[in-house]
């Protein structure tokens, strides 16, 4: 019987493996009519990013042949991932963790993507090694090129690297690199061009599927990563995607083992057996792995939240290290688990666990943590000194404005640093320039500009851009407060009185709003409403254990207004 050239059949395999992203891309746009960007990305990286861990980790550990073959690694590994985690996390080394991360998942999407096109090329007869080096070549530097030529990416990763205490890089130098790897990945494309037309009389005209395959995978990482103006829309895109191929091939390969009477768990044979209902099991499973880890958020605490942060990093880690040898399409077991028909004569791959090789992999990751602590420590070292500290600031966020010159986020950063550091003038042409390049539509741009503004007096210039950023995001409580101000500076109380109000309905813990409220109340000879709302925000300022200058100079206004009120008792 001839082996399929499909892992479920070609509508199955169409909507949720190959061309996912046809579908994925106007499911997103329309849901950003509805909602916030950060509210799509923050429901995805719960439900998708975080629960699809718990797939890969169902698979390491409730398969019994795969767990006593990897045994070691896979009791080892987790208590190692943990103890660096852990201690990074309370430590300066925290954003290079995040590098750490970054890169760890550019990585492990690209690999994902790659077993599958070695999926479909062993199920149309495209196993060879010379082709497998050029599918790998092919995912590396066209994922690559996504990232590199991305602005939002490069800067988000020179950023984290900064901050972390990395040495400044020359302009030159990422300029350069970009256009070598962009020339590199044009050279890699033409030979494996080359080499798909030589062997095309070879095949059949299945192989169509895996160039299919490779061609929106690429596309669609192009698209989110360089041709998406919102970075966590772009990550959203192909996250969804990463996701849903994930979660579909765990389910049709657990499932495979199960018919296949292999020697999995209970738990396992139970939730992969051929029902309807165990697929919505499955699906909740996930979803509510996701939700969990972000339980400790609602309870409250400081703590509880470092410990939420500590778990998804735990279980981030733990899923690019698993993915990295728990799905060999090489191996016998997952061909079996696969439907790929020469899966009974494929030989066993000789487990790593007792030897070096293994240990060697994790070179790289424990070089990078040890890296950035010697940075770190450089860092702190030599620009000790508060002055030198905020100068080095500004000359970081500089280097970041000649990498990637058209990239309005990089504009704004640095005119919310010269603010912050009092050049105003500078500031402002940051800010100015950052809604130049994104059309006047960085909502950041127009509330940080606001802001300046009302510094400066120039009330109608705040006015004017407070209003633009509450027309598109009407939640935005400090907004309101600030708009609040203003228009009581101009003597438009019932219109500062109305948002006030509307900032106390989104938050009613916000000293500032009962301020400005007791002030204008205050103004208006509305003595018990003004010492009812002065009284609040003494408590909530007295109650706080993170005093800052903003807090004080606050907590001073209150306890004048409230001296020269006739009413104080």
């Amino acid at each position: 019987m001839a082996q399929s050239t499909w892992i479920l059949g070609p509508v199955a395999d169409l909507v949720l493996f190959v061309a996912t992203p046809l579908l994925i891309l106007p499911l997103v746009l329309l849901s950003r009519r509805q909602f916030t960007d950060e509210m799509i990305y923050a429901i995805v990286g719960t439900l998708g990013a975080t629960g699809h861990h718990l797939p890969g980790m169902l698979r390491a550990y409730g398969d019994r042949a795969l767990f006593r073959r990897f045994r070691i690694r896979l009791t080892l590994g987790p208590i190692l991932l943990l103890g660096v985690s852990v201690p990074l996390l309370f430590s300066d080394l925290r954003g290079g963790m995040e590098v750490v991360l970054v890169l760890w998942g550019f990585w492990h999407g690209l690999m994902q993507v790659y077993g599958f096109l070695r999926i479909y090329a062993a199920k149309t007869g495209q196993p060879g090694p010379h082709s497998a080096r050029l599918d790998w070549l092919m995912c590396v530097s066209w994922f690559g090129a996504g990232m590199v030529c991305s602005d939002g990416r490069v800067f988000r990763l020179l950023e984290t690297f900064y901050r972390t205490g990395g040495p400044l890089i020359p302009s030159g130098w990422v300029g350069g690199f970009r256009t070598a790897w962009l020339v590199g990945t044009a050279v890699i494309t033409t030979v494996f061009l080359v080499h798909e037309f030589s062997q095309r009389s070879r095949f059949r005209t299945s192989t169509w599927i895996r160039l299919l395959s490779m061609m929106i995978s690429f596309g669609f990482w192009w698209f989110s990563m360089v041709m998406v103006d919102s970075i966590i829309v772009g990550i959203t895109l192909f996250e969804i995607f990463h996701d849903v191929q994930y979660l579909a091939i765990v389910w049709v390969f657990n499932r495979k083992r199960v018919d296949q009477a292999a020697p999995v768990g209970g738990l396992v044979r139970q939730l992969f057996r051929r029902s309807g209902l165990m697929v919505f099991v499955y699906i909740a499973l996930v979803a509510a792995y996701g939700a969990g880890t972000r339980l400790p958020e609602f309870l409250g605490g400081e703590s509880l939240e470092e410990l939420m942060v500590s778990v998804i990093w735990t279980s981030t880690l733990m899923h690019f290290y698993l993915d990295g040898f728990i799905w060999k399409v090489r191996e016998q077991e997952t061909r079996a688990g696969l439907g790929i028909g020469d899966s009974a004569s494929a030989p066993e791959t000789r487990p790593l666990t007792e030897g070096l090789s293994h240990a060697l992999k994790w070179t790289p990751f424990l070089l990078a943590i040890g890296a950035m602590a010697v940075s770190q420590w450089w860092n702190d070292y030599v620009f000790g000194d508060a002055t030198a500290r905020d100068i080095q600031v500004i000359e970081r966020y500089r280097k970041l404005v000649a990498v990637v010159p058209d990239h309005a986020h990089a504009h704004l950063t640095l005119g919310i640093q010269l603010k912050r550091q009092g050049q105003l003038q500078q500031a402002r042409q940051s800010l100015e320039k950052a809604l130049l390049l994104s059309a006047d539509r960085n909502t950041e741009a127009h509330f940080q500009l606001a802001m300046l503004l009302s510094s400066e007096r120039d009330i109608d210039g705040s006015i004017r851009h407070h209003r633009i950023v509450l027309s598109r995001d009407p939640r935005r409580t400090e907004s309101h407060v600030q708009l609040a101000f203003a228009l009581q500076a101009r003597g438009e109380l019932e219109q500062a009185e109305h948002h006030l109000h509307e900032a106390l309905k989104l938050n009613d813990d916000l000293p500032a709003v009962h301020v400005g409220l007791g002030r204008l109340y205050t103004e208006t000879d509305r003595q018990p409403e003004a010492q009812r709302h002065l009284q609040r925000a003494l408590t909530l300022l007295e109650a706080r254990t993170d005093t800052n200058s903003e807090s004080t100079k606050l907590l001073e206004v209150v306890r004048g207004l409230l001296k020269k009120s006739p009413t104080t008792p």
